[in-house]
């Protein structure tokens, strides 16, 4: 295929044309007759010469099939054009965006003659952006990422006398890593607007998608409501329930569940039917729920606040918050009701496709039916309240209240709930609320005093939210669906709707695992704790650090006492000094400890300790103090962890899921780390076929094996 291609470059111009002219090698463009002009250098699209701005069009991608067609000195090309858009297919399937960045002119005539085509980490950013970035200015916004690594990686092209060009000056090393196929639509001269419409599976796990006829409807992607399913088939479960009076919506959701299955061979869904065999409730999981699940299982939140399609139903999500503070769907189900037992077979059913791996958190919504359920189903795992919940309520529980005095209540229990700083002023203060505001016959606030430890911040800043802790939904991974299911969304648009929210929040993830990647943050310090957590941390939770950093700065550091090895040292802002925190420190196994438990509620080292750290010259992270989950990696060999627990369900379909799950990403690892170049290709490519022939011979030996009826 790579002969292929460079034939048909030679084919577009053959160099004896321009040898029959008697042309020579190109005239040296310091020769008397040319001069030397340099481009701007800015990282933008490529720009054609006419002036017009636009994205390559010309494509030589679509001609690979399978390895990255390398340029070489002295290929030919009939245009300017072709040369650049062939550097830019060439970039795309390696790994790199292309720039423009300098040209010479003819004296003679004032044409290009002669053009280069670099990397677009190519130099270094220029002085006067650095400055821009800096001082007043970088107070009040951050700084842009640094994408320029002085990258060597060109491709010079010049002119002959005939009007073909050919490569004369080419370096193909580059300094820095290249990008993975994944990431490669979010590098400027790559960039396509991300259109999930226009494919109807690319968000599927599973690539070769083979249908069966009854399923084959991925050839209309927006008819769900239109699909045509056996009624009979499904007769046991389409019925008078309450799911099942949605006739045709039933049917449709059904389709989608058995699309998703198609295409996905590790999707599962389950159905809960009443007595009378009918379809009441539906949960269902797909491969990259439980991916995400197996990386991120320390935190989960459990929502049921959505009223999906018209007949009100309630839309239940398990969702969680990745490496990049984004959320993530764990599972999800429409529930026929709100009812313990509905609850507790959802839980169960969704534990049993998480391989039993209870959740270390569990934030539910102040039900008590939810309550008794995860009592019941999570012994092992903390269980919190969502403190959004509790407050959305207070206007029907407390109505007589607002409707009295709205604004002056709102603000003192605002005040009593996230501004008590220690347990003592959360009692005294809401004490004084229930006298001032009459309240202590409320059952409803009497229920919540009961439990306030579940649900009042001064109380759980020893438990680990990873973020998800927030006041207002908005803030929150609750949010996940918003602005795509509500009370009007029929069940026929529900899964567009549901694989739209997906689609978007897995390219949010892609594009922050390419910024991650692909540029460098600009430090604020010359502290070497901060470079370790540029190096370590994604690009969203290095932000949060650098801040932390930054502001210990502020802060005046006093040894108070000494208890063995452990020393205490209050640490306090030089403009607030009647604020004081307390900080313990055993030098010794490095292990140091904030009132404001920071680290505890985050993960993330908080200012205070950091402010410790430096007047006790340690001036790196601790490894205890770098949380895993928070890091670039993330997401890297978790599957091993979960080998025990394969091998003990490798009869059932949970075994066989996980085995799936786990096949799954180390294949994808392979294509991504076999497209860094040609010769890598091949042997990614070949190591996969050995691969294959081994498994296939080592199931004709299992089936040899197997003991003949």
């Amino acid at each position: 295929m790579q002969e292929g291609i460079e034939q048909y470059i030679m084919e577009v111009v053959p160099s004896s044309e321009c040898e029959a002219k008697g042309v020579d090698s190109f005239v040296a463009l310091g020769d008397e007759g040319y001069e030397h002009s340099v481009a701007e250098e800015v990282e933008a699209p490529v720009v054609l010469d006419d002036g017009k701005e636009g994205y390559v069009d010309f494509d030589l991608s679509q001609y690979i099939g399978g390895g990255v067609v390398e340029p070489t000195l002295g290929m030919e090309f009939t245009s300017e054009d072709d040369a650049r858009n062939f550097y830019n297919a060439y970039a795309k399937q390696t790994g790199f965006s292309i720039r423009v960045n300098s040209y010479y002119r003819s004296k003679k005539d004032n044409s290009i003659i002669s053009r280069e085509f670099c990397c677009s980490k190519e130099g270094f950013r220029r002085e006067r952006y650095a400055k821009k970035d800096s001082g007043e200015d970088a107070k009040r916004r951050r700084a842009r990422a640094l994408t320029r690594e002085g990258c060597k990686a060109l491709m010079t092209v010049r002119r002959r006398d005939c009007g073909s060009w050919y490569v004369a000056k080419l370096e193909k090393n580059h300094n820095h890593e290249l990008v993975t196929p994944a990431m490669r639509h979010f590098l400027r001269s790559h960039k396509q607007e991300f259109a999930p419409e226009k494919s109807c599976s690319n968000s599927f796990s599973s690539p070769g998608l083979s249908l069966d006829a009854p399923v084959d409807v991925l050839t209309d992607c927006s008819s769900f409501g239109k699909m045509e399913f056996s009624v009979q088939s499904n007769v046991n479960y389409i019925g008078r329930g309450r799911l099942s009076t949605f006739g045709i919506d039933a049917q449709s959701l059904l389709g989608f569940f058995k699309i998703m299955q198609a295409s996905d061979p590790a999707f599962y869904y389950a159905i809960q039917v009443d007595e009378e065999e009918r379809l009441s409730s539906v949960f269902w999981v797909d491969t990259r729920s439980r991916i995400a699940y197996n990386c991120f299982s320390d935190v989960v939140a459990f929502d049921t606040t959505y009223q999906v399609n018209q007949y009100k139903m309630p839309f239940a999500t398990f969702t969680g918050v990745n490496h990049h503070k984004h959320s993530v769907l764990f599972g999800c189900a429409l529930l026929a009701d709100e009812t313990e037992s509905t609850f507790s077979w959802l839980f169960t059913t969704w534990l049993e496709e998480m391989s039993g791996r209870q959740p270390g958190l569990i934030i539910t919504d102040y039900d008590p039916a939810i309550s008794r359920a995860v009592q019941q189903v999570f012994p092992q795992s903390s269980h919190r309240y969502c403190k959004w919940h509790i407050i959305s309520k207070m206007p029907k529980e407390l109505g007589h209240v607002y409707s009295v005095t709205p604004r002056t209540f709102q603000v003192e229990f605002d005040r009593c709930i996230n501004k008590s700083e220690t347990p003592d002023a959360f009692e005294s203060t809401w004490q004084m609320l229930l006298d001032k505001y009459n309240l202590r016959g409320n059952d409803w606030l009497q229920s919540l005093y009961i439990d306030h430890k579940l649900w009042v911040p001064v109380y759980m800043r020893d438990t680990f939210f990873a973020g998800m802790y927030a006041a207002q939904r908005s803030g929150s991974v609750n949010s996940l669906f918003d602005g795509y299911v509500n009370s009007g969304t029929t069940l026929q648009d529900f899964a567009e709707q549901y694989e739209k929210a997906l689609d978007e929040r897995y390219e949010k993830e892609a594009k922050a695992e390419f910024e991650t990647f692909y540029t460098k943050p600009v430090l604020k310090t010359p502290l070497p704790v901060e470079k370790q957590g540029a190096d370590i941390y994604t690009r969203n939770m290095f932000t949060i650090f650098q801040d932390e950093v930054f502001e210990s700065l502020l802060f005046a550091v006093k040894l108070s006492a000494e208890d063995g090895g452990t020393s205490t040292y209050e640490v306090s802002r030089f403009d607030e000094e009647h604020k004081t925190y307390f900080v313990a420190f055993n030098i010794a196994e490095q292990l140091a400890s904030c009132s404001c438990k920071m680290f505890e509620f985050e993960g993330i080292l908080c200012r205070h300790v950091l402010a410790v750290f430096k007047v006790t010259n340690v001036f790196t992270l601790p490894q205890c103090y770098i949380l895993k989950r928070w890091t670039r990696n993330a997401k890297e060999e978790v599957m091993l962890d979960l080998l025990p627990c394969v091998e003990l369900q490798a009869n059932s379909q949970k075994g066989r899921n996980l085995q799936y799950n786990i096949l799954y990403q180390e294949a994808i690892k392979c294509a991504e780390e076999g497209m860094a170049s040609d010769q890598i290709f091949k042997v990614a490519l070949n190591a996969l076929r050995e691969a294959r022939v081994k498994i296939v011979g080592a199931k004709r030996n299992a089936m040899k094996s197997m003991p003949q009826n």
